[in-house]
Order: C-alpha cells, then sequence, then structure tokens
C-alpha cells in the first residue's frame, strides 16, 4: 500500500527548507534596510552640514551688519558726546569728553572683529571685574539718556510772516 500522505521526516524537512528560505530572505532585507539607512543617514549628515553652513554664513553676515551698524552708532554718539562737552563747562565737559574718547575707544575695537568675539571679551571682562563693568554700564546709560534727552529738548526754529508779512523767528521747544 502506498502512503500518499508525506512522512513526517518529509515535513521536517520541508519546514526546515522554507525556515532557511525564509532566514535568507529576512537576513537579505536586513541588509538591504541596514544599507538604504546608512545611505539616507549618509544623506542626511551631508544636507544638515550644509544647512548648517548656511545659517552660519548668514549669521555671520548678520552680525557683520549689527556690528558695522553698532561701530556707526558708537561713532555718532562719540562725535555727540564730544560737541555737547564742547558747550558744556567744568567737571560735565570733563566727563562727557572723557566718555567720547572711551566710546571712540570701544568703537575702534569693534572694527573688524566678530560678534562672538566681541560678547566672549565683555563676558570674561565682566567676570573679572564686575564692579567696574557695572559703573561703566551705568555710565554709558547716563551718557545715552543725555543724548537722547537732549536731542528731543532741541529748540527748533521756525519761521513765519507777520501780520504785515515781514519774516519773524518763533522758537519752537520740541520733546
Amino acid at each position: 500500500m502506498t502512503n500518499t500522505q508525506p512522512s513526517m521526516n518529509d515535513l521536517k524537512e520541508k519546514l526546515t527548507l522554507t525556515a532557511d528560505k525564509a532566514k535568507e530572505m529576512a537576513t537579505s532585507a536586513l541588509d538591504t534596510a541596514s544599507d538604504a539607512g546608512r545611505t539616507v543617514t549618509a544623506e542626511v549628515k551631508t544636507h544638515a552640514a550644509d544647512t548648517l553652513d548656511a545659517v552660519r554664513d548668514a549669521a555671520g553676515e548678520k552680525a557683520g551688519a549689527v556690528r558695522d551698524t553698532l561701530v556707526d552708532a558708537a561713532d555718532r554718539l562719540a562725535d555727540r558726546l564730544v560737541t555737547e562737552g564742547d558747550g558744556s563747562t567744568g567737571l560735565s565737559a570733563q566727563v562727557l569728553n572723557g566718555l567720547a574718547g572711551g566710546v571712540a575707544t570701544v568703537s575702534d575695537s569693534l572694527r573688524g572683529r566678530t560678534l562672538g568675539d566681541l560678547l566672549a571679551d565683555a563676558q570674561g571682562y565682566a567676570r573679572r571685574h564686575p564692579g567696574t563693568f557695572a559703573v561703566g554700564a551705568a555710565i554709558a546709560g547716563f551718557a545715552l539718556a543725555r543724548f537722547i534727552g537732549s536731542s528731543t529738548q532741541r529748540e527748533a526754529t521756525r519761521y513765519t510772516a507777520d501780520t504785515q508779512g515781514q519774516p519773524t523767528v518763533v522758537k519752537v521747544q520740541r520733546g
């Protein structure tokens, strides 16, 4: 009598072959996925580095523009302090001229340096000399307040005509 049903050994052998084939396919799929993952990771790193470089360049340009604006403002402030010092007498003139010299020195030191360098220098100075830094900040605040106050309260001259058509000068306070 012929047994048409597979024997137990045949089933075991087929199961083993099927399991081996499934293992090979899984290993192959895993290798393919690993290769794809490495490729994607490399591409992401490359794009991230390119993006970081672009952001760094843009930030450097912006920082340079900020530095240039700060230098220009410091130059104008120094000029204004000299003008105010020339118009003042005594201790006030000395203080304003001293501040003008200090602002000019700071302005000159800002030229050609990166914003990161400047911040690191300021932080280092503040750590080494906290009292001097606080006094300097207070003096800078005083000078800025005086500069802003004198700019807004300056007299403006306006020319008008009187009732007979003759020009007259009228002083107007701004502020």
